[in-house]
């Protein structure tokens, strides 16, 4: 977990330290809100109702104690709560996840929860209202910024011959006739609704392609029922990629083949104005750590230079036999 980093100034007695920091209610109420994802400092603020610099001093406490990890996105620092594989931090780990199964005893719980899904429906409904806006010409978009001609040959390489694939994030369509190529039935997925029209008036009344508006985290697909996936430029645009991962775990089939396309680690702030995205791109270690959690293989990983600026980040991963996968919240 190379980009979600803990505090470097950590005191060396975990136990202590983390028995001491959880001894506030304003601080458990802070691992409850991070059990649903990363926040930024203003975000937390806003769940809370409290001032930054008493949210800032506590979510410092946390992370000295190994309760909590940050990472930085541009001119923001979102706050998170470290994976399971992080054996160096057991007993701050274990500590939270006790902490986090009495969670209903919280005077506050639910509160904070719709504070929670005020701050992710606000995030979800930026990034629709942008992407309804520019469906007609977001493939000329992609051509200018993104250089998808660059990765849907590494896609095509590396997805199997199959029966059905799943398109996460799908958009207008731009993908379906090369994956057509390679499976016998594509569904296609957005929470954009206009994409999905368009997309619709492209390949609606072909047999080979279904076509749902949904939020990825929770797909209307059977468990087990897809033989591969690909997330082709969206994950930067979720809010909490790790619940998508989850997700697509439960609908591909074991020894399946996930193929993920996105943004290398980048500090390009106009991106988030520009294009809706959330997060500035991803460094391959964390994506390793959060597929590895939902119950991944990484075969293969690697960063393609363009033109540009920006690198592109491309991995593929398989469905590891018998994994059981259920969302955290």
């Amino acid at each position: 977990m190379a980009t979600e980093t803990l505090s470097q100034s950590r005191p060396s007695g975990h136990l202590l330290a983390a028995t001491k920091a959880i001894s506030d209610e304003t601080r458990i109420r802070i691992l409850h809100i991070l059990s649903f994802g990363a926040f930024s400092v203003n975000e937390v603020v806003e769940i809370l109702g409290m001032g930054q610099s008493r949210i800032s001093r506590h979510l410092k406490i946390l992370t000295e104690a190994g309760l909590i990890g940050s990472r930085r996105e541009g001119s923001l620092v979102y706050s998170f709560l470290p994976e399971e594989e992080d054996t160096d931090l057991k007993f701050p780990l274990e500590l939270t996840k006790l902490l986090l199964s009495y969670k209903e005893d919280l005077p506050s719980r639910e509160r904070d929860q719709k504070m929670v899904h005020q701050i992710l429906e606000t995030r979800e409904k930026k990034s629709k209202s942008f992407f309804d806006g520019i469906a007609g010409s977001w493939e000329k978009l992609q051509e200018e910024t993104l250089h998808p001609k660059l990765y849907r040959s590494w896609i095509l390489q590396e997805l199997p011959n199959c029966e059905n694939v799943l398109d996460l994030g799908c958009g207008p369509g731009g993908l379906i006739p090369f994956l057509l190529n390679k499976a016998k039935h594509v569904t296609g997925v957005d929470n954009s609704s206009k994409m999905i029209e368009n997309a619709s008036s492209h390949y609606g009344k072909n047999p080979s392609v279904s076509l749902i508006q949904t939020p990825m985290e929770h797909l209307p697909l059977a468990t087990n029922s897809c033989d591969a996936v690909v997330a082709s430029m969206v994950m930067h645009h979720i809010s909490h990629p790790p619940t998508v991962l989850e997700e697509v775990a439960r609908v591909l089939k074991p020894g399946g083949v996930l193929c993920i396309v996105d943004l290398g680690k980048h500090n390009a702030e106009f991106m988030r104005d520009n294009f809706a995205d959330l997060w500035l791109g991803f460094e391959p270690e964390l994506f390793e750590s959060w597929l590895s959690n939902a119950g991944f293989c990484v075969g293969s990983m690697n960063e393609i230079q363009t033109e540009s600026s920006f690198k592109i980040l491309t991995i593929k991963a398989t469905k590891e036999e018998g994994g059981h996968y259920v969302h955290s919240n």
